[in-house]
């Protein structure tokens, strides 16, 4: 199933994502919509990973945002952005036995991600359009960060997860909806 029928099946959790679906699908029409070339927005794609009893899920502490976030990044030309979670789960993290629970969405959003240096260079404001996938991992295998994106990589518990991300509106918005939709 491609992406737009993919978005077009997914029936909304919230104000947020009834919102945000319909520009999701406006977007997709745009050129360079899966790659950085477009400098408006571009989609990504985002790993939501639990442990197998769904008590905790796995994030990295993100050099950028200077918190702790969820794992995933760019399409960078991929149109199929479950790959791209699994993808940037397994390099963000360095686990490599992950699966996931579903082929369906597990979330959208619109991200703003503000101006930033990335490699020297200056990144403009842009947009993010996420879609987030659900993924199963076992915790006893060894994390790794990526020093380029990240300076630590835990397993937080659901409900710890608003003390360690500074991020308020993804604290709000975000990952309190991804919790509740899991439990």
């Amino acid at each position: 199933m491609d992406l737009k029928e993919q978005i077009l099946k997914y029936v909304p959790y919230n104000e947020q994502e009834e919102k945000d679906k319909p520009l999701l699908l406006e977007w997709l029409s745009e050129p360079g919509i899966f790659t950085r070339e477009n400098k408006r927005a571009h989609f990504t794609a985002s790993a939501w990973v639990l442990n197998p009893e769904k008590t905790k899920v796995l994030m990295i502490y993100h050099n950028i945002y200077d918190s702790w976030a969820w794992m995933g990044g760019h399409a960078d030309g991929e149109e199929n952005l479950l790959a791209v979670a699994e993808r940037e789960a397994k390099e963000e993290s360095g686990i490599s036995k992950i699966r996931p629970l579903s082929e369906d969405i597990l979330s959208i959003e619109i991200v703003t991600v503000s101006g930033h240096e990335k490699r020297g260079e200056y990144v403009p404001s842009h947009l993010h359009l996420n879609v987030t996938y659900l993924f199963e991992a076992p915790e006893e295998q060894d994390l790794t960060i990526k020093p380029d994106e990240n300076s630590g990589v835990m397993w937080i518990p659901l409900d710890d997860i608003k003390n360690k991300s500074t991020e308020k509106w993804f604290i709000e918005r975000i990952y309190s909806k991804l919790c509740e939709k899991v439990k």
